[in-house]
């Protein structure tokens, strides 16, 4: 079975691919804000916390399938840039944003049940650190994919599948999500083209695709809410379900120009992940010491801060020396500097 490099990527192609990333953000900073607003008032938002356990099945497994879609490129190219790019890349961010979280929150009281020490900062190469063992796992998944890129594609999607069902749970998330989440980066990578069949599919045929994508939305949500989703093989297809409805859906709104938001939000998806933490928190307890009771509102308030926050932030920080936080230095660079390129070109260019 010949590995085929996915197809070249038309602008439209890319719109949604970055308000998929968008839309995927969203949903991540929703549901660490609602189970932080549940601990907070004792009880789960009702709206909001349906919408997170809806989501649950097709979240994560749509942020990795996406990552695969274009990492065609980095397996199969230059050694030193795959280094640079897909290990140091995320290591950098790994461990600047590691170290700054679990900082803060041993210098800072919070209201969380997680007691963290300086025996955190000790575990960070080894341990994830809350949100950011997505960082960790891809950098895993793109090193474990580089290694085994000769293997037949059939075979490493059977080994993914293999470790999904396998219920890892060894309270080591290295491994646990490891062996969780393979599966999604590998279909990602494998499955690209059929990826991007169903979402000019669904373009093509707008109302064939939303009957499609909210037949699959209706399955998840049955599956999800009638507890059938405990059910490893049904997580799996949920899985698959969810991305591809979200795909086909996000597709369509792309194509009729209503998803600008969310690819700006894509685009800058990055930054958010990393640093949502700190707006999202700050906003809840805030509201909770104010007397809001409503958990809903408190979540779609943190929510909007905390999306809005990092990008913002990024803004401010990108022409200053604190740009580090967002902008790997060229200092932790294996390849040429960031403006090398350009200044060579211009040296050419003349006398």
């Amino acid at each position: 079975m010949a590995v085929t490099e996915a197809p070249a990527v038309s602008k439209p192609r890319i719109d949604w691919i970055d308000a998929v990333k968008g839309l995927t953000i969203i949903l991540v900073v929703m549901e660490h804000t609602t189970f932080g607003v549940q601990g907070a008032l004792g009880h789960l938002p009702p709206v909001f916390g349906a919408i997170a356990d809806f989501a649950k099945p097709f979240r994560m497994p749509l942020f990795f399938l996406v990552a695969g879609l274009f990492a065609y490129k980095a397996l199969y190219g230059d050694l030193r840039k795959f280094v640079d790019g897909k290990i140091v890349h995320f290591a950098y961010f790994y461990v600047l944003w590691s170290v700054i979280q679990i900082g803060i929150k041993i210098a800072v009281p919070h209201d969380g049940g997680w007691q963290v020490t300086y025996v955190d900062l000790l575990m960070i190469p080894i341990q994830p650190f809350a949100v950011l063992w997505f960082i960790y796992s891809l950098a895993m998944f793109f090193a474990a994919m580089r290694l085994i890129r000769s293997a037949r594609p059939a075979y490493v999607f059977f080994f993914a599948i293999a470790l999904y069902f396998m219920r890892l749970d060894t309270g080591w998330m290295l491994i646990d999500e490891f062996a969780w989440r393979f599966v999604w980066f590998v279909s990602g990578v494998y499955g690209a083209k059929h990826v991007f069949e169903i979402a000019d599919w669904a373009r093509a045929r707008p109302a064939s695709g939303l009957l499609l994508a909210a037949t699959l939305l209706v399955s998840v949500g049955t599956v999800v809410f009638s507890h059938l989703i405990d059910i490893r093989g049904l997580e799996l297809l949920m899985g698959f379900a969810g991305a591809g409805a979200a795909i086909m859906l996000v597709s369509i709104s792309a194509s009729n120009g209503l998803a600008g938001p969310l690819a700006f939000v894509g685009q800058h998806s990055l930054y958010i992940f990393l640093s949502f933490f700190l707006p999202m928190a700050a906003t809840r307890i805030a509201m909770v010491k104010l007397g809001v009771e409503n958990g809903d509102l408190i979540t779609l308030v943190a929510l909007t801060i905390a999306v809005v926050s990092p990008i913002i932030g990024f803004r401010i920080l990108e022409k200053t020396p604190l740009k580090f936080l967002y902008i790997r230095p060229d200092m932790f660079r294996l390849t040429a500097p960031r403006g090398f390129k350009r200044n060579v070109v211009m040296t050419a260019g003349g006398d």
